[in-house]
């Protein structure tokens, strides 16, 4: 998910607790929601002098993984963020919308929870919570 990243200006973040945890899951599907967060993270800064994406595992109060990947894009609207996860709804001028509704299914069959929220200082950050082993 981050080749080209460095080419394009983004500087990547990792912050990985060493109490994260196991998960278990099928490690393709959850592969293949990474993959949808971090690309568009990217795609969402393509505009912006400041690039910097967040990559964060750790152990969360309710005893699930949390990984949260963290943009300085233009952020999402209100509006738009409510039904982010819906088939068919997108930002993108080329989008599909099909992205993170699939990611949102993937995430829920294996007994987690998905979400974004506004970032204080501009962009976005979703938050994939899976329950640890």
């Amino acid at each position: 998910a981050l080749i080209g990243s460095r080419e394009r200006g983004v500087n990547t973040v990792y912050e990985f607790a060493p109490e994260v945890g196991t998960v278990e899951v099928d490690p393709v599907q959850i592969q293949q929601v990474l993959f949808n967060l971090i690309r568009n993270a990217i795609e969402a800064m393509r505009d912006r002098k400041r690039r910097e994406l967040s990559i964060r595992a750790f152990l969360g109060p309710n005893g699930f993984v949390v990984i949260e990947i963290a943009d300085t894009g233009p952020g999402i609207s209100d509006e738009i963020a409510s039904q982010l996860f819906t088939p068919f709804v997108t930002t993108k001028p080329r989008g599909m919308g099909v992205g993170l509704s699939v990611s949102k299914r993937i995430v829920e069959s294996h007994g987690g929870l998905i979400s974004v929220s506004k970032n204080k200082n501009g962009g976005a950050t979703f938050r994939m919570e899976l329950p640890a082993v």
